[in-house]
């Protein structure tokens, strides 16, 4: 059977008509909704891709504001981004960013209302853009989170095509690597941007590895991200919030907001005992 995502990648090749079409694996934009109350004790954490492209959009610190998380972890930062979020963010007193290496969209930033303890920069393993594993003192005790933005569907030579059926062994790779870093004493995070569905090869990593999805869980398939190409919109889940068995997902969402073409999602995690 042929693949969603391939189909999705053949048909955006392929496609000469003019008229309106969205093309999606998943199902299409849901309707905003009220956020529910966080439950007492829980962690809300939350993952945005924040384009590095419209650096400072006032949309998405709204967002962020909006979903209220106590620790947000970002993709696409910059030192523009990095200004406009502290400026605009002033209830996270604790926030580092680093900026981006090779290329414009690999830059990363935390913010959190409690204390950071530590970050480490893991150097990607195959993908242009590297991790960052984070440990945040919470109420809940000490948090490992680590912030990834793995490969992009796209070959070496610029093809989305050529892309598709060649990066996934390398976001296997980068998942397999990034994952060995981790502290295991430590109750686990794994977030970020990982630019596959929940049926990719780096998924299927940290499945073994016994992670659940709380995004997954709690909404399905709903898109996290789109892109207008043309006559075309296409549509994935490629943003995930990913726990050990340390937490249990008590809600999960994603914020209808900002003009990034990932959106904000967030979780409430609470602390059990595995």
């Amino acid at each position: 059977m042929r693949s969603p995502h391939l189909a999705a990648v053949i048909a955006l090749a392929a496609c000469t008509s003019t008229a309106p079409v969205a093309l999606t694996s998943i199902a299409s934009a849901p309707r905003a909704r009220a956020l529910p109350m966080q439950p007492a004790g829980a962690l809300r954490v939350m993952s945005y891709n924040v384009n590095f492209g419209i650096a400072g959009d006032e949309a998405a610190i709204a967002a962020i504001a909006r979903a209220r998380p106590q620790v947000v972890f970002l993709q696409e930062t910059n030192d523009v981004w990095r200004d406009a979020l502290v400026r605009g963010l002033p209830q996270f007193p604790h926030h580092a960013f680093a900026p981006p290496e090779d290329l414009p969209a690999g830059g990363m930033g935390v913010m959190s209302m409690y204390p950071i303890a530590s970050i480490e920069r893991l150097p990607s393993v195959g993908g242009p853009f590297f991790a960052q594993r984070v440990v945040v003192d919470a109420p809940q005790g000490r948090v490992q989170v680590l912030n990834v933005h793995l490969r992009p569907p796209m070959s070496d030579g610029g093809s989305w095509i050529a892309g598709f059926f060649t990066t996934r062994e390398v976001r296997e790779r980068e998942m397999s690597w990034h994952a060995s870093r981790l502290d295991p004493a430590l109750p686990t995070v794994i977030l970020g941007d990982f630019n596959e569905e929940g049926d990719g090869l780096a998924l299927a990593v940290t499945d073994r590895l016994g992670y659940t999805d709380a995004i997954a869980q709690w909404l399905g398939k709903t898109r996290t991200w789109e892109w207008p190409v043309g006559a075309l919109t296409l549509r994935f889940q490629l943003d995930h919030i990913l726990h050990d068995a340390r937490f249990t997902a008590a809600a999960a969402g994603i914020v209808e907001a900002g003009r990034s073409d990932h959106k904000p999602i967030w979780a409430d995690l609470e602390r059990v005992e595995p």
